[in-house]
């Protein structure tokens, strides 16, 4: 079983980090291998709307991206996750799925990801409007759908300007989450 998780937080250390690796904490419980990758710290070009991956099936640039849709495709679990700027994902996340258009599946009716991925959203803000995390989170479900994955779990904190605002609660649902994704598909 394994596990990919794509933080999109520009922060590698973050809040949003800190919740996905208590996920990840989670789904390691139960015998998955988790690789995260923090988007933040990785080189990625914005889409140039070029659409030769449309015919190739293969964005022209080479560059972190490769990695991490290697990843996407081997997993059984794609974990997504952005904190809240400005009631939206961030644009780090934004880049990365628009950089996703060689998988989608909206031209075809058909994607090259593997059939029988499963999808956790995850969204983190500081401020107190769940809907604004609602959003993030249609967001990356509307992304899992044009990918083939099935939404199977939503995480999602509010009031959270710092670590120390997760409580016990958040913590431990966030650990729950991970180890009953992953039992499930066992």
């Amino acid at each position: 079983m394994r596990a990919v998780c794509i933080v999109g937080s520009p922060r590698e250390q973050g809040n949003t980090a800190f919740i996905v690796d208590q996920i990840g904490a989670g789904m390691r419980e139960q015998g998955a291998e988790v690789i995260c990758h923090a988007l933040g710290s990785l080189s990625i070009g914005f889409c140039r709307g070029c659409r030769t991956c449309e015919q190739g099936g293969r964005c022209v640039q080479r560059d972190d991206m490769d990695r991490v849709i290697a990843d996407l495709m081997d997993a059984d679990v794609v974990l997504v996750a952005s904190p809240s700027y400005w009631g939206d994902v961030t644009g780090q996340l934004k880049v990365f799925i628009d950089r996703c258009l060689p998988l989608c599946n909206a031209q075809t009716d058909t994607t090259p990801v593997p059939p029988g991925k499963v999808g956790i959203a995850v969204a983190i803000r500081a401020g107190s409007r769940k809907a604004e995390n609602q959003h993030i989170i249609d967001t990356i479900e509307h992304y899992f759908g044009h990918l083939g994955i099935e939404p199977v779990a939503r995480f999602t904190a509010e009031r959270i300007d710092a670590i120390s605002d997760f409580t016990q609660a958040h913590i431990a649902q966030a650990r729950q989450l991970g180890r009953t994704v992953v039992s499930s598909l066992e």
